[in-house]
């Protein structure tokens, strides 16, 4: 069975990407009524000076498990592993090319313990894998190996914003593999667009390639912004919102506090102030 795009799983989600950055910011951290909080992922940022900090959580409901990576939040530990776009061969399938060695280093630092305690629940519960921004390459790398070395053989993996992660070899293996997969993007995202393509030298020793994984399912909103209003995990959610907003405006009316404040995402209409020349 092919990967399809279902509204409602597409919002709720984006809800559950949102609930990442208060949990790293402030420590608070809003669920649906329906579901309780399970574990707090917390991984190593900085390979200079590890750092272990909160990058998400896993979260379960009566029928579903749900685990959410969070994207760009600590200055400078998440733009050091960003940058670090050199590659390492993927370490938990075999033949499964190589993945960013800023990614695969955090989601390394705390897959012991995520598998364990993703083990400790039932796989007869669907499991969603969700992330935006780099919480959505954590999130590939994730599902992969979950799909492959677990109980769990038919994760759903909902991403927003994501960038590419990995080689042309990785993006076959998971598109093989994870058969239920959306790759939501913004068209005016600039982050989906990252790493490019190709980085042959002497930009580099060897030549990197990337590729992104299936599959794609394209939005669009401009908010006049190329990596901020167009990229936010708010602004996902409040288009998002519109494929269903019956559903939408349920899930937030029931859960205050989950869903986000939407009034941000408009166009970006700043200017440079005025400032008199000197001398």
């Amino acid at each position: 069975m092919g990967s399809s795009f279902h509204s409602k799983t597409a919002i709720l989600l984006a809800a559950m990407c949102y609930q990442t950055y208060p949990l790293y910011l402030e420590g608070t951290l809003v669920l649906p009524s329906e579901y309780k909080l399970i574990y707090t992922i917390r991984a190593l940022a900085n390979v200079e000076n590890p750092t272990k900090i909160v990058f998400g959580f896993i979260a379960e409901s009566p029928d579903q498990i749900i685990i959410a990576f969070r994207g760009y939040a600590a200055y400078p530990e998440d733009l050091l592993a960003a940058y670090d776009i050199l590659q390492v061969q993927y370490p938990y399938v075999p033949n499964a090319g190589n993945t960013s060695r800023g990614f695969t280093c955090i989601y390394r630092s705390t897959r012991t313990k995520l598998i364990h305690e993703l083990n400790k629940l039932s796989a007869t519960k669907q499991l969603y894998i969700t992330g935006h921004n780099y919480g959505g390459a954590l999130a590939t790398l994730a599902a992969l190996d979950i799909a492959v070395n677990t109980k769990f053989k038919n994760p759903v993996v909902y991403t927003y914003g994501s960038p590419r992660v990995a080689s042309p070899a990785f993006a076959s293996k998971f598109d093989l593999t994870v058969k239920n997969s959306i790759r939501i993007v913004n068209i005016h995202d600039i982050i989906s667009t990252l790493p490019e393509r190709s980085y042959p030298p002497p930009f580099t020793k060897d030549e990197l390639t990337y590729e992104h994984v299936k599959t794609k399912y394209p939005v669009s909103f401009q908010l006049n912004s190329l990596a901020n209003r167009n990229h936010e995990i708010v602004c996902y959610f409040k288009n998002l919102s519109k494929k269903n907003p019956y559903y939408a405006s349920l899930l937030c009316e029931e859960n205050p506090g989950l869903c986000p404040d939407t009034s941000w995402c408009v166009p970006f209409k700043g200017i440079c102030s005025p400032v008199e020349e000197e001398g």
